[in-house]
């Protein structure tokens, strides 16, 4: 899975927004199933919008601040909430792509059956500890419905929506991966091959 940065196509789509599978090595399921492939592509431009709020947010916080002389204490509150959401969005979104960080000297010298073995119950774990994530900020959220933020009034079970949904796409994409692993195992690359194209090598 390719995360190189773009570069410039030549020839006839010279001036031209390439699509985005240009720049985009798509996994298994990603080719096989175009709504799996839109789902992460809206997960990308989500955690790239609220990537783009948080600055606009924090200049405009700092221009009221220091410019204006008049801090509104909204901002503040909402600057947070964005930051949760982009944190937990990001990381769902990275999981996708199986590209959080991992340790993965074991890979690369482990024999690809044991490597394998060893990524499988990794993210056999990652699977567990994200469903008791969703069942608990699900509990905190039911748990908090009455409750309102200070400065915005916003509900309270707003800011734990962001663990929920980022540990649910967490889950729902490991799981996958998990599949991946054991049925299509020729589809997944090999650990030195990921780490020079996370690299850009």
């Amino acid at each position: 899975m390719s995360m190189q940065s773009p570069r410039p196509l030549e020839g006839e789509h010279d001036g031209q927004v390439p699509d985005l599978d240009t720049y985009i090595e798509r996994d298994y399921y990603e080719r096989k199933w175009k709504p799996y492939a839109l789902l992460v592509d809206a997960e990308r431009f989500v955690a790239g919008a609220l990537l783009i709020a948080v600055f606009a947010i924090i200049i405009f916080q700092v221009f009221t601040r220091y410019v204006l002389n008049m801090p509104l204490p909204w901002s503040e509150e909402v600057a947070r909430l964005l930051v949760v959401w982009l944190t937990f969005v990001g990381a769902g979104f990275v999981a996708s792509r199986n590209a959080h960080i991992a340790v993965d000297i074991l890979a690369v010298y482990l024999p690809r059956k044991l490597a394998t073995a060893t990524q499988i119950f990794s993210m056999l774990t990652v699977v567990a500890a994200s469903a008791y994530m969703v069942w608990a900020a699900l509990s905190l959220m039911l748990l908090t419905g009455p409750l309102r933020m200070t400065a915005t009034s916003l509900p309270m079970p707003l800011l734990y929506g962001a663990v929920f949904v980022g540990y649910l796409m967490i889950l729902g994409h490991t799981a996958l991966n998990i599949v991946m692993y054991l049925r299509h195992p020729a589809e997944v690359p090999d650990a030195v091959e990921k780490a020079a194209s996370m690299e850009g090598l």
